[in-house]
């Protein structure tokens, strides 16, 4: 949870143009600590509230656009690594831009020219959508039960216990232990629920597969889509049916997760406790999805911002219509807290379009409590808005190339220290300053001239600030305790892009992918997020085509005395689901199992110890990939998997504990255990191999009360076989 009490970085320049402004001003942690919810937990759940946690990136998302936003306040909105710390506090999108009455853009709004929109703690935005254009332009009721967050996971029906209860205790904000079986039943429910009624005619995405235009709900029993026996998460695509979601170029590779929401900034009072802003008319889609994979896809998530010009705003004596928004700008604004807030850095690589916030000191305390490092976390702008181009250029638009046009990159990074630019003013004059941050300006006062921020001496100016490179030490870098460059402390990161025009009815979009790196410290993870979002750069160009890792095997424990039994052979749907399936692109195929003991149910992969391989007997063995190295600073050719041609197992007796080389396990004490599978790629240009997300197996040996076994562990059961069954 975020620190109240914070040192005050008397170098910082941007503080010291905005402290006057701010005197009296209520601290951002206490304003969102106060701001509660008035739902109960269940329905706050439900309504406002949603959760992607399909990988090893957890992010909350709130209905009305912010992320990082739990149902209990009391409570980080993100974790990363997945059961550890949190790297980010709170994120939101802000735009702003010149409002005009006319398409030459000649007759100014009244009483506001520029006008700024989004939020960060306060936010201008209601949940719900805007029915009508222009001048019928009216914003649905924030009380209309379709007016929510939703939240899918294609694989609900099929996912093993341990998984939906990690899903439950994430979704209550508790510990596994602490979820009962009604709590899983609420979670499989509203996946149902979410999935039948996914709203894709409010905008809501979904992938088309059956040719015919529009969306049909697929395998609909009783008037609601649904999976049953006949009917399972693979007869989406081997029947050609549409799937709600997020899919790319390619139909078959579905997001594993997606949350998506609706909201408008139609309501005056909303906007005026952001940024002191009349509304603009503008409805916005947030869609937030992520893939369930072990290598650098499930380090991130993807986060897509569209807005639509609807119109409903005041054009002057009380009449409403649409606006011509010109020279507008959207940016992704973020509060970073990693682990500890006080010592954080910021920096960006304008070359990969990345802010990032890094740690300023070689430990983190919060951090520290789960031994390790502090991580980096990078907001990648894929693509900004789409404009014109030559008649070679590519945009993407609604996961879609689209020829003649292009996306603007990110045009500026800003960053700036607690207590600025967040604090809601509730006048006009924080949306003027906001106004020039957007454009990659300093905030000071709308009465003072624009100015850069300040660099190194001698450096020319730019929009992109602290543009070195943390790994290598080089270029201009933040923490140095300078003018340009404060200690250590709490930052802000803003990523713009801009400028272009969104006229009534016009739809524009942002997508960003926020990846995370952990390395052996906190400069190499710098370098490893780098690296990782190599893979959210392959993504975007292959326009979403993601293969999928094998389904994870579904382990069983048997407790005996002085050790343990483990089997994930008995389950045969998904064994079949986890040697069968090819996965596309990359003509990915089952290649064996590996056995993990942890220390603790939350170590992290570092500290697993590998005690077994299972892998075809064929031609490969140890399997290679370009990996990023963090001694040398270079990609280098490493061992992913440690095969042997073994043969495929499904089963292991624990007798030894392998994590601390003892030769027995004692009766009482926990063990624990994870069972992966992973396929290899046949096709050249694809990451090597992948890997399924493990799930934890906790076990304890265990004199068997009251009972005999009559026959040994690996005896033989002779069988005669009758008929012509398999």
């Amino acid at each position: 949870m975020k620190i109240f009490f914070r040192t005050v970085i008397g170098l910082s320049l941007l503080s010291v143009l905005l402290t006057a402004a701010l005197v009296g001003a209520e601290k951002p942690e206490e304003l969102k600590q106060g701001k509660g919810q008035s739902l109960n937990k269940a329905a706050a759940q439900t309504k406002n509230n949603a959760v992607l946690n399909i990988n090893n990136f957890v992010t909350w998302m709130r209905a009305d656009g912010q992320g990082q936003n739990p149902f209990d306040a009391n409570f980080n909105g993100s974790q990363f690594p997945r059961g550890t710390s949190h790297p980010i506090f709170a994120d939101n999108f802000v735009w702003g831009g010149k409002a005009y009455l006319d398409a030459a853009r000649t007759q100014p709004a009244p009483i506001q020219l520029i006008r700024v929109g989004g939020g960060t703690y306060n936010v201008g935005n209601q949940v719900g959508w805007i029915n009508g254009t222009g001048a019928s332009a009216t914003a649905v009721s924030t009380g209309d039960t379709r007016a929510r967050i939703y939240r899918i996971r294609r694989d609900y029906t099929t996912m093993a216990a341990e998984e939906l209860r990690r899903d439950a205790a994430e979704n209550n904000l508790v510990g596994v232990s602490s979820v009962s079986d009604a709590d899983v039943a609420v979670v499989v429910q509203q996946y149902a629920t979410d999935w039948d009624e996914w709203p894709t005619d409010l905008g809501a995405p979904y992938i088309e597969r059956n040719g015919i235009p529009g969306y049909q709900k697929p395998n609909v029993v009783g008037g609601k889509a649904v999976f049953d026996a006949n009917f399972t998460v693979d007869s989406l695509i081997s029947g050609n049916y549409d799937e709600p979601g997020v899919a790319g170029t390619d139909p078959k590779s579905p997001a594993n997760q997606v949350i998506w929401t609706v909201f408008n900034d139609l309501n005056p009072t909303n906007m005026n406790n952001f940024a002191g802003s009349l509304p603009m008319g503008l409805e916005g889609q947030i869609t937030l999805w992520g893939y369930k994979r072990g290598d650098a896809l499930g380090n991130l998530y993807f986060n897509r911002i569209k807005l639509i010009n609807k119109g409903g705003a005041d054009v002057g004596g009380g009449a409403k219509g649409a606006l011509y928004i010109d020279s507008m700008f959207v940016c992704q604004w973020s509060d970073p807290d990693l682990g500890n807030a006080g010592d954080d850095l910021s920096g960006n690589d304008s070359a990969l379009g990345v802010g990032f916030v890094y740690n300023g000191n070689s430990v983190d305390a919060d951090y520290a409590r789960f031994n390790l490092p502090p991580p980096a976390i990078g907001y990648d702008f894929l693509a900004g808005p789409t404009v014109a181009g030559a008649p070679t250029d590519t945009a993407i638009f609604d996961l879609k190339k689209k020829g003649g046009f292009r996306n603007l990159p990110m045009t500026s990074f800003s960053w700036f220290a607690a207590g600025a630019l967040d604090q809601p003013l509730f006048n006009y004059e924080i949306s003027l300053r906001w106004w020039k941050s957007l454009r990659g300006f300093l905030a000071n006062p709308s009465t003072a001239p624009d100015l850069f921020y300040p660099g190194p001496p001698g450096a020319p100016p730019t929009k992109f600030p602290l543009g070195g490179d943390p790994f290598a030490g080089t270029g201009s870098l933040d923490g140095l305790g300078t003018n340009y460059s404060p200690q250590p402390g709490d930052r802000r990161l803003v990523l713009s892009t801009g400028p272009f025009l969104l006229a009534p009815n016009d739809t524009q979009e942002v997508t960003m992918g926020v990846v995370a790196g952990l390395g052996g410290d906190r400069l190499s993870s710098v370098a490893v997020m780098k690296a990782n979002d190599a893979a959210v750069q392959t993504t975007y160009n292959l326009v979403f085509q993601v293969s999928q890792a094998p389904a994870s095997p579904i382990v069983t424990a048997t407790e005996l005395d002085g050790k343990v039994i483990i089997e994930w052979g008995s389950n045969v749907g998904r064994v079949k689901a986890t040697e069968t399936t090819v996965s596309q692109p990359g003509n990915y195929t089952f290649e064996g199992y590996n056995l993990y003991q942890l220390p603790l149910a939350n170590s992290p992969r570092s500290e697993w110890r590998r005690i077994a391989t299972y892998d075809v007997q064929n031609t490969t063995a140890v399997i290679l990939d370009t990996e990023f190295d963090l001694t040398s600073g270079q990609f280098l050719s490493k061992p992913v998997q440690f095969g042997s041609n073994s043969g495929v197992k499904r089963y292991f007796e624990l007798g030894r504990d392998y994590v601390r080389d003892i030769d027995k396990v004692y009766n009482g004490q926990e063990y624990y255990l994870v069972v992966t599978a992973y396929s290899r790629a046949i096709d050249a240009g694809f990451a090597a191999a992948l890997e399924s997300s493990p799930i934890v197996t906790t076990v304890r040996p265990k004199k068997p009360f009251g009972f005999t076994p009559n026959s040994e562990f690996a005896d033989a059961v002779p069988v005669t076989k009758v008929g012509t069954s398999d």
